[in-house]
């Protein structure tokens, strides 16, 4: 199962909070078809589905990923990395 770090589901709070998210509405880890952005992968808003995996942070769903994905991604850590990149990032290593 995909590892979500705990800075990660922190500042994917602060996310959530900033975007002042409507009732039903949170942010998912997708990859295409649903991600249609730069790169593998993107975080995306959108409703949770029935065979979702939800990650939580202080008692509020943070993030959500299908079941599919989060066991094609059973070795990766999603996590928010302030050093050592250009700028503050979500990452995702694959291992």
């Amino acid at each position: 199962m995909l590892t979500v770090t705990d800075t990660a589901r922190a500042e994917l709070k602060k996310v959530a909070d900033a975007r002042a998210l409507e009732p039903g509405r949170l942010l998912r880890l997708a990859v295409p078809p649903v991600w249609t952005g730069q790169g593998d992968w993107g975080i995306v808003i959108d409703q949770r589905g029935a065979a979702d995996v939800a990650y939580a942070h202080d008692g509020a769903t943070v993030l959500v990923i299908e079941q599919e994905v989060a066991n094609a991604l059973a070795n990766a850590v999603l996590d928010y990395k302030t050093s050592g990149v250009p700028s503050p990032r979500f990452t995702l290593d694959v291992y």
